[in-house]
């Protein structure tokens, strides 16, 4: 389109040409009795272009040459004059324009060019792409109104745009990404070439310039002069890039080239190139150990190791495990690898064991320099293995309505690499709610072989009679073994049963409300006397009659007490009584009540002289109880004050040579000295009546 289109209307004065009009002046607008017209102003020059928005063009792929044609015409009146028709600044040098008669173009206003009404020019414009970028422009022309001076002229300026269709899109591909030029020897040289394709859909491919990769050998180099220039080509075709292997010393020569492009998905095409100048095979390994690194035992993983030929000769391989448990490598066939061409080995591990790994791959080849090559191996297998002490967990019999104490499990690894325990959670269909979580440690939590594990701890909660069982599923990453699929199961035991059966009582019943095995209440005629629940109601009472055929127990007060006389010094009377009894608790006391008789001198047995004595003795029993005993006038009692020992207590009467009387009743206590443990007591009094 005309992106500039400035006209300048002409000033024209009026001119009243008078025809037929006598000499002298007529009234305005009359000319000699008729009506005279001023004369109509001459129509302005105006230019115009066909086709008036410029030019566009199909082709533009190499070897395209389209020429078009502008017609200039001048649709006013005048004269049109051009003195400028150039292509604009900054349009592609692919376009071109001349005068259709070939005359020169017009620069200025000396050599410019009239265009007249009805008499056209053409101008042509060719476009012939040399490149593949996408091509615009525009032609420039400069005229003004020929009838006028210059210097009186206003230019006025026309731009017509020249514009191509929009470029396809291209897509390079190359015919090898490696050159391989093998063998070639000192002071010689081989040539290879790379060819390009456009793949793309109706753009201009540009490859170049070529360029050797940083750290590549020289003796990779263009085959000419150019051959590594830029080139273009169209959709459909192909370029050939040459390139020259010309070793200057004896080696192997690694290295690539970029090839630049214009694809955008592919600016730079790497190609590797090689080439030796060694004769003989020359065997080369990728690595000198294959690492594995950690993997878990059951699982496989395969390593590629790669072997070169870097020499010119073809090489002979052969492959084997010689050390190594649990290995595989593939292929075992004998191998022939061409001269800078490489095979890739499969080594397999598949650890049953858990452990370090150390092996070796043997390679024999016909290398000269090194028959025999060792390519070390060496891995990790990751076999953690979980263990669980104590298992079961048993809480034993718990007495209905008692909390247990916490009981713990502990989790280790004893296998190889860290274990991972990733979940502890009762089996909902295999657990009773009475079972229950105490401390549960953070998780998921990583445990190394030989470490302290971790603890967790459960209780139970006795609220139903019967056999209680949980199970608590231990989640982790363990092999096989303890675990199946990694889940270890620890079985949690317990019976709850009736404070009868978890807390039996000797002689009495028993007591759980305070959560421990208590005493309730003893039996009639036993007691507690020690005050302890594990020898239960350990004392019984010692029985006497009681009359009507009942019993009851040795009491402390004289209508309770019991009579073990008469004891004397006559040879017809008891003369000693040794009675058992038992003191069955801190207070109780056992009282005695005996006669002590005194016989004359001359009567029974006492012929010596008027000796009496009594005597009233514990034998057997506990350190801490004593004898106290009371002589009286008549029955029990008396007025006399008790007295005590710690094991006995006597009582002496007068020595008489008339063969007076010291007859007395005693009144014997057995009891516990102040301050003592209570206990259950077991005694023998002995009591004597004449102990001369």
């Amino acid at each position: 389109m005309i992106k500039s289109f400035t006209s300048t209307a002409l000033a024209l004065s009026g001119l009243l040409v008078l025809v037929g009009c006598p000499s002298e002046l007529a009234a305005p607008g009359t000319c000699g009795g008729s009506v005279c017209e001023p004369p109509k102003p001459a129509e302005p020059p105006r230019l115009f272009v066909d086709p008036p928005f410029g030019l566009g063009y199909d082709c533009v792929t190499l070897g395209c040459d389209t020429e078009r044609k502008l017609v200039v015409e001048n649709r006013g009146g005048g004269t049109v004059r051009i003195v400028l028709s150039r292509l604009s600044v900054g349009t592609s040098t692919d376009f071109s324009l001349r005068r259709g008669d070939n005359s020169p173009l017009p620069v200025d206003d000396a050599s410019a060019v009239d265009v007249l009404p009805g008499a056209p020019i053409e101008l042509f414009v060719r476009y012939a792409p040399t490149d593949g970028t996408a091509d615009s422009g525009a032609v420039v022309i400069d005229w003004y109104d020929g009838t006028k001076p210059y210097e009186d002229a206003v230019l006025t300026t026309a731009e017509l745009p020249l514009s191509t269709r929009a470029l396809g899109n291209v897509a390079a591909v190359s015919d090898v990404l490696r050159l391989n030029f093998g063998f070639v020897p000192v002071g010689g040289y081989a040539t290879r070439d790379i060819e390009i394709s456009n793949t793309g859909n109706g753009g201009v491919l540009a490859i170049g310039p070529v360029s050797l990769e940083d750290l590549t050998s020289p003796v990779f180099e263009p085959a000419t002069a150019t051959a590594w220039d830029e080139q273009f080509i169209n959709p459909a075709d192909s370029g050939t890039v040459s390139v020259t292997f010309r070793p200057d010393a004896v080696g192997t020569f690694v290295g690539a080239l970029h090839v630049q492009t214009n694809d955008g998905a592919q600016p730079s095409i790497r190609i590797e190139v090689a080439g030796t100048a060694v004769g003989e095979p020359d065997a080369v390994v990728s690595t000198p150990l294959v690492d594995f690194q950690s993997i878990r035992s059951g699982t496989s993983r395969t390593l590629p190791l790669v072997v070169t030929n870097n020499g010119g000769a073809p090489l002979s391989l052969q492959a084997a495990i010689i050390a190594g448990l649990d290995l595989s490598l593939t292929p075992l066939e004998p191998l022939v690898v061409a001269p800078l061409e490489s095979t890739t080995l499969h080594v397999t591990w598949a650890p049953l064991l858990g452990g370090d790994m150390n092996g070796t791959v043997q390679l024999s080849t016909n290398d000269p320099a090194e028959p025999t090559i060792d390519v070390s191996l060496r891995g990790f297998s990751n076999a953690p293995s979980i263990t669980i002490t104590p298992t079961p967990v048993d809480f034993g019999d718990v007495v209905q309505g008692w909390e247990t104490g916490a009981r713990s499990f502990t989790i280790t690894n004893v296998g190889f690499g860290d274990l991972t325990i990733s979940s502890i959670a009762f089996d909902p269909t295999r657990s009773s709610p009475q079972i229950r979580f105490v401390e549960v440690p953070p998780l998921p939590v990583k445990l190394t072989p030989g470490d302290t594990g971790i603890t967790v701890s459960v209780a139970m909660d006795a609220t139903t009679l019967g056999r209680v069982n949980a199970t608590v599923i231990v989640g982790s990453d363990s092999i096989p073994g303890l675990s199946v699929e990694g889940l270890a199961p620890v079985l949690i035991t317990g019976n709850v049963i009736t404070c009868e059966q978890g807390c039996p009582v000797t002689n009495g019943t028993p007591s759980c409300s305070s959560g421990a095995c208590a005493i309730d209440v003893c039996i009639n005629r036993f007691h507690d006397a020690d005050q302890s629940f594990g020898s239960g109601c350990e004392c019984g009472e010692d029985l006497v009659p009681a009359g009507g055929g009942t019993r009851r127990d040795v009491g402390g007060t004289c209508d309770t007490s019991v009579n073990i006389g008469p004891i004397g010094d006559n040879c017809a009377d008891v003369q000693e009584v040794r009675r058992t009894g038992t003191l069955h608790d801190e207070s109780d006391v056992d009282l005695y009540v005996f006669h002590a008789t005194d016989e004359s001198r001359f009567f029974g047995c006492d012929f010596t002289g008027d000796s009496w004595g009594v005597l009233a003795r514990l034998e057997g029993a506990p350190a801490d109880m004593r004898v106290c005993a009371q002589r009286s006038g008549n029955g029990c009692g008396g007025v006399d004050s008790r007295t005590c020992g710690t094991t006995e207590v006597r009582f002496a009467g007068g020595n008489d040579p008339f063969g007076g009387s010291d007859t007395s009743d005693i009144t014997v206590w057995v009891e516990w000295a102040p301050g003592s443990f209570p206990q259950c007591g077991q005694y023998t009094l002995f009591a004597k009546g004449n102990t001369g």
